[in-house]
Order: structure tokens, then C-alpha cells, then sequence
């Protein structure tokens, strides 16, 4: 997930704002201790400074015995501004001059440790101190503690110097209001200068990282945003000498690249899918999960899609339009057979197309195994073959084949016959002038002429039985196309001693059709009646109109169609003639193909009528 614009610039400018807050906190808490502790020291000077001249004073008032002498000096610096309190202690504790009158002859026994800094009450170590703390009124005072030394012309009082080297503590406590306000105000002084610093500072380095970071970046995030979206023709219009500029030249250069690797797949894959479409039989890939991974055209037309078959679904759902993977047990699935044995396999299916029919296929399957992203990944490549098409080629090919024997007879037969019919005239029309000739000759000659008549028709009926089938409809005559075609096997007949009943309706139907495929539809049930009949057999071809429809019937009382094969009757290529001669299999599958494409319906019924078997074929007629 993208973040949304300027989130890097103000991490940065949280991240330098919090930097410099926290360096000005540190820098002001040091220089505040720092100015504190020169505040102390400098009193610490003055103090010793103060305490070299109360020390010279005392001295002489100590040496004098003049003690009111001495209190009003402490008394006089007491008086000074900024100071609350000065006192005098002895080693014992005992204060002995103090501006404070109620102090004098008070002992200090609970903070004597904070009086000596370090000594712990014995004053023999005792050094200068200054420090900050609370007086017993509760207000803020600057202590400044200062030992008076012990001398050699003092040790008549005091003793030696050095058993007793100090004669007391010097204390005076300064009022440390001024100094903490004088210290707020520069700390405050110094805040706001800091402040000041650091919001100059934070506006230069933002504006720096505006100008040469954030944008440079803002700018690559969104190139780099379009070329996710798939946009390979986009590039970075950054200039720059400094890293960046080296950035968006490599980005623009990895751009460039993407494009012409993707524009070379697309183009193999392209030409890859175009060589597949060219492939007459349909083809398709499968994973082991039953998904279609490419299929080409040839099998979408096979299964009548207006739309190319999606990558990804199922195969049970393209060939049965079922949810569900086919049962192995009841259907031959080759994903499931290569998948269990690894080998090729072919088996015949029958697909079902949108307009609920059935396209009737033979499937070669093929395993296939191929290293994808680092893993060996398998793959089934089905070579889909339409059957029907196959039929209508054998059709069309056996059409063909009857068009050059028409056109051959046609060649030999009809052109000699018509000369034979023309000097036959000639003969008749001569014998006619002449007064003396055997009416027997001229008898003979008209049969001659009849039976040529019957040649030349003959010669008409297996031209129209042989024409090539059109895509144009015609209006047919059934009753006239059964007549014709009939009489093509009538010698073939009454060499197998046939009977064949022709029962006509006298309403003579026609029906919206090919003429061509109607009578091949004739001959192929005809033909088959006459592989199922033992000599002396009995057929029986019927018409009848119907509402608003053509019943075109054919039985026989032949061998008939076994409980086995009647499954199995209209699939390609299956075959099983009573008379034992291996047939090829495709006659009623043609014959189906046809009635299905003039939009019909052919089915078979057995022991009817005293029939073994009769197949009936309904055909559309035409309304008047």
C-alpha cells in the first residue's frame, strides 16, 4: 500500500524537530547548571574575599576581647543588600555571633554535616562552601560557609593550631530570590534564543530536504507508482548531478528495459497463441487442479463460444458445464489417467455446447512437465479433434467422388447415348418413308430409343445425388427425392431378391432443405436396411405429412439392432452389419449430421409393425 504524499517530509520534520528540541533542553539544562555554578563560585570569591577581612577583624576583636566590636561588623554586613543572616559558630556547634540576636547561644547539632562540606561535623577539614538550600523560615538562600583559621597568637584561647586548626565557621546566607530570577531570566533569555535558533535552523534544514530530497523522491514515488499500474512508457523527468539524478537515470533505464522485455513476451505469446490458433483441431492446456492454463480457437468454435475460453476454468466446467470434476469411474478424464500413469492416452468424449447438443470428439492427451518459478510443475496438453467435421469431410469427400463418377458418366455414357439417339431418328424417320418394312423393326427400334430415355435418366438422378451441398436452401420434394433415389438401388434389389414397399403420401410434402443432403440422407438408410436384410427381404420407405412437418420412414425386417449395440448406433466410425462385411461406420452419423443441420430429429424404433427395425427421420415443411 502506497502512503500518501509528504509523509516522509514530515517524519523528517517531526524527527529534526524533536532532535533539536531535545539538543536544546540538554544545552540549556547544562548551561543553566553552568551559570549556577559560576553564580556560586563568584560568591564563593566574594565570600573568602569578605571572610579575609572579617577574619583580619575578628583577629583584632578577638585579640582585643572587643566582642561587640566584632558583632557589629556582623551586624554591618548583615545590613548589606541581598544578604538575610551571618553567623559565627564554634567547633561545638554553638552559634557565638549571629545578626539574628535570638540565634546567639543556640548549638547546631542536627545539620552540622551540612555545614562542613565532607567533614561530618569535625571542622579541622573544613573548606570554603557554597551551595543552595532552604533556611528554617522556608525561604531560598545562597549559604557561603567560610572556616576561620586558627593562629599561633590565637592558641592562648584556642590552643595549638595543629590540634585545633579551625576557631569556627564564618556563615552567611544571601538571599537567593535575585539570583534564581536572575538565573530565569537568562534561562528564559536563552529558551527564547534557542528557540529562535532552532526554528531557523528546522526551516533551513526542511527547506534543504524539500528542495533536494522530498521532491527528488515524491517525483521517482510516482513513476514508480504509474509503472506498477502497468504504465511501461513512463519515465522520470528528474535532473540532477547528485545521487538522485543517478537514480532516475537507472530507474528510466530499468523502465526502458521492462518495456522491451514485456513488448518481446507479448509479442511471443502473441505468435505463440497465433500458432496454436492455426491448429484445425482443438487445443488445450490443463494443470493438475482441471484449470485451463490455453485453449485455442479451434475449440472454441468446436464448443460454439462467442467468447474465447477463459484461463483458469475448469475443464468439466467448459466441456459439461458442470461445478464439479467428472467422475474418473464413469468417464475416461485424461488429467486423472496421466495424472494415476504418466502416459499418453486417447479416448473419445462427447462435449456439450451451449444450445444443449452434443459435439462428439476424440481426445489425444499428452503429459507435459515444465520448471515454473523454480518448481517442476506438470501439465495435460489435450489435441481436441471434432469428429463431425471429420464425417462431414468423409461427406463431402465421398460427394466429391460421386460428382467425378457423374461427371465421367455424364462424359462417356450420355454424350455417345445422345449420338445413338440422334442416328436412331434419323433410322426411325427413314423407315417411316419407306413402304415396305417390317413394322417388327420399327417396334424394335422404339424400345431401343425408350431405354435410352431411361439411361439418359438414370444419368440425371446420380448427377443430382452427387452435387456438391451448398449453403443456399431449396425447396425439396420428398416424395419425388425418395422415388429417385430408390430407383438407384433397384438393381441391387433384384439381385438380392428385395421387396421394397413404397407407401407415398399423395399430399407430396416439401421441406426447406439441401436437396443434395436429402437424398444422401435417403440412400444412407436405404442402404443401411439393405446390409441388415437376408434375401428375399422386405423393406418398407413411407412419407407422411405431419402438422406441420415431413415423417420420412425406413424399415425392414432384417437382422435388427441388439440391446448392445442400440447405444451406440449413431457414434462414428462403430459398425455392425448383419451380413458380416466390415462397413467403415459413418453412414447414420452422417445421416444424423444431416437431419441435424436442416433441423430435424432421426430416431429408431424396433419390433413395430412386424419390423425389426424402422428409422424415422422428421424434417420442417414447407408452409404454403
Amino acid at each position: 500500500m502506497s502512503k500518501a504524499p509528504g509523509t516522509l517530509n514530515r517524519k523528517l520534520t517531526f524527527a529534526l524537530y524533536g532532535v533539536l528540541t531535545i539538543t536544546s533542553l540538554i544545552f540549556i539544562a547544562l548551561l543553566v547548571g553552568a551559570y549556577q555554578l559560576q553564580l556560586k563560585n563568584e560568591r564563593s570569591k566574594a565570600s573568602a574575599q569578605l571572610n579575609l577581612l572579617l577574619g583580619a577583624t575578628l583577629e583584632n576583636a578577638m585579640l582585643k576581647r572587643d566582642l561587640p566590636g566584632l558583632q557589629g561588623v556582623i551586624d554591618r554586613l548583615a545590613a548589606q543588600p541581598d544578604v538575610e543572616t551571618v553567623f559565627i559558630i564554634n567547633p561545638k556547634g554553638e552559634v557565638r555571633f549571629s545578626s539574628e540576636r535570638e540565634q546567639v547561644g543556640q548549638v547546631l547539632t542536627d545539620n552540622l554535616s551540612d555545614l562542613c562540606d565532607g567533614c561530618a561535623g569535625d571542622f579541622r577539614t573544613a573548606r570554603i562552601t557554597t551551595r543552595f538550600l532552604e533556611s528554617s523560615n522556608g525561604k531560598n538562600v545562597l549559604r557561603s560557609v567560610n572556616p576561620v583559621h586558627n593562629q599561633t597568637r590565637c592558641a592562648q584561647c584556642h590552643g595549638a593550631p595543629a590540634k585545633n586548626p579551625v576557631n569556627g565557621l564564618l556563615i552567611v546566607d544571601y538571599d537567593a530570590t535575585p539570583i534564581l530570577q536572575h538565573a530565569k531570566a537568562g534561562l528564559a533569555g536563552l529558551m527564547l534564543g534557542g528557540f529562535l535558533i532552532m526554528l531557523l535552523a528546522l526551516i533551513t534544514v526542511w527547506w534543504f530536504l524539500r528542495q533536494h530530497v522530498i521532491h527528488p523522491v515524491h517525483q521517482l514515488k510516482q513513476a514508480c507508482e504509474h509503472l506498477s499500474q502497468g504504465d511501461l512508457a513512463i519515465r522520470s523527468t528528474l535532473q540532477s548531478s547528485e545521487e538522485f539524478g543517478s537514480l532516475s537515470d537507472s530507474f528510466n533505464r530499468m523502465a526502458e528495459r521492462l518495456e522491451n522485455s514485456l513488448s518481446q513476451l507479448l509479442e511471443k505469446e502473441a505468435y505463440l497463441q497465433a500458432l496454436i490458433d492455426a491448429i484445425p483441431d482443438g487445443i488445450r492446456v490443463l494443470d493438475e487442479n482441471f484449470r485451463t492454463i490455453n485453449a485455442n480457437r479451434a475449440l472454441q468454435k468446436l464448443l460454439k463460444r462467442p467468447e474465447p475460453i477463459p484461463v483458469g476454468e475448469p475443464c468439466y466446467k467448459t466441456s459439461y458445464h458442470q461445478d464439479t470434476p467428472c467422475p474418473p469411474t464413469l468417464i475416461t478424464c485424461p488429467v486423472h489417467e496421466i495424472a494415476k500413469h504418466g502416459q499418453a492416452i486417447k479416448t473419445m468424449h462427447e462435449y456439450e455446447t451451449p444450445d444443449e447438443h452434443y459435439a462428439k470428439v476424440q481426445v489425444f492427451a499428452a503429459p507435459m512437465e515444465i520448471e515454473l518459478e523454480g518448481k517442476k510443475q506438470r501439465f495435460v496438453v489435450e489435441s481436441i479433434r471434432d469428429l463431425m467435421r471429420d464425417i462431414q469431410f468423409s461427406h463431402e469427400h465421398k460427394l466429391s467422388a460421386l460428382g467425378q463418377l457423374a461427371a465421367g458418366v455424364s462424359h462417356e455414357i450420355r454424350n455417345p447415348l445422345t449420338s445413338i439417339r440422334l442416328a436412331l431418328d434419323s433410322a426411325l424417320k427413314k423407315l417411316h418413308i419407306e413402304k415396305d418394312i417390317d413394322p417388327d423393326i420399327v417396334e424394335y427400334l422404339s424400345l431401343v430409343d425408350g431405354e435410352i430415355d431411361r439411361c439418359l435418366d438414370v444419368t440425371s438422378r446420380l448427377l443430382k445425388m452427387s452435387a456438391l451441398a451448398g449453403e443456399d436452401l431449396q425447396i425439396v420434394d420428398i416424395n419425388l427425392a425418395v422415388r429417385e433415389t430408390v430407383s438407384l438401388v433397384h438393381y441391387e434389389a433384384q439381385l438380392q431378391q428385395l421387396h421394397i414397399d413404397l407407401q407415398l403420401d399423395e399430399r407430396e410434402p416439401r421441406c426447406i432443405a439441401t436437396e443434395t443432403d436429402v437424398r444422401m440422407l435417403i440412400l444412407n438408410l436405404v442402404q443401411n436396411a439393405f446390409h441388415a436384410l437376408p434375401k428375399q427381404g422386405r423393406m418398407q420407405v413411407t412419407t407422411e405429412l405431419i402438422d406441420d412437418a415431413v415423417r420420412i420412414s425406413v424399415a425392414d425386417n432384417g437382422a435388427g439392432i441388439s440391446d448392445a449395440d442400440l447405444p451406440h448406433i449413431f457414434e462414428p466410425f462403430f459398425t455392425h452389419r448383419a451380413d458380416g462385411k466390415k462397413g467403415i461406420g459413418l453412414g447414420l452419423t452422417i445421416s444424423q449430421s444431416i437431419v441435424q443441420r436442416q433441423e430435424g430429429l432421426i430416431s429408431v424404433e424396433r419390433y413395430v409393425d412386424g419390423f425389426s427395425t424402422r428409422f424415422i427421420v422428421v424434417l420442417p415443411i414447407v408452409k404454403a
